[in-house]
């Protein structure tokens, strides 16, 4: 028995919201995969399990490696490694620097330190925000 894969190159950066969205809330690769699966993707785009899930594992390499260069904007707008549009920076850049109202209620009044580890540890408790988020 054979698969068949397709194979697609090219030099602009494919990013799908939706798992960007699921990175930045702190997801593994495999929970946003299941997540993915639960909301329909799989009826919606006629792709099986292991292709979804090598997707998703591929948005989430390209991510961690986008994630130095977010936490300089000016670098990513300036980068000549991954072809992404101008509006696609835009709201990489939004959506990694915007906050999560629940955090921002119970971190504001917070003095912020470096004993501030245990700190966003009950606040990741009490919001249901991961940790991963509550640290970006």
């Amino acid at each position: 028995m054979s698969n068949e894969l397709d194979i697609f190159v090219g030099n602009t950066t494919l990013i799908d919201e939706e798992v960007y969205q699921l990175w930045l809330d702190g997801y593994s690769a495999s929970d946003a995969v299941r997540i993915r699966i639960k909301n329909g993707i799989l009826e919606q785009t006629g792709a099986t399990a292991d292709v979804l899930q090598s997707d998703t594992m591929d948005h989430y390499r390209t991510f961690q490696m986008l994630e130095r260069l977010l936490h300089f904007p000016l670098k990513l707008v300036n980068q000549l490694l991954f072809q992404i549009p101008p509006c696609r920076q835009v709201m990489l850049i939004q959506k990694y620097y915007a906050f999560d109202e629940a955090f921002v209620r119970e971190v504001l009044g917070k003095k912020l330190s470096k004993g501030t580890k245990k700190d966003l540890d009950d606040v990741s408790e009490k919001t249901n925000i991961t940790l991963k988020s509550c640290r970006r």
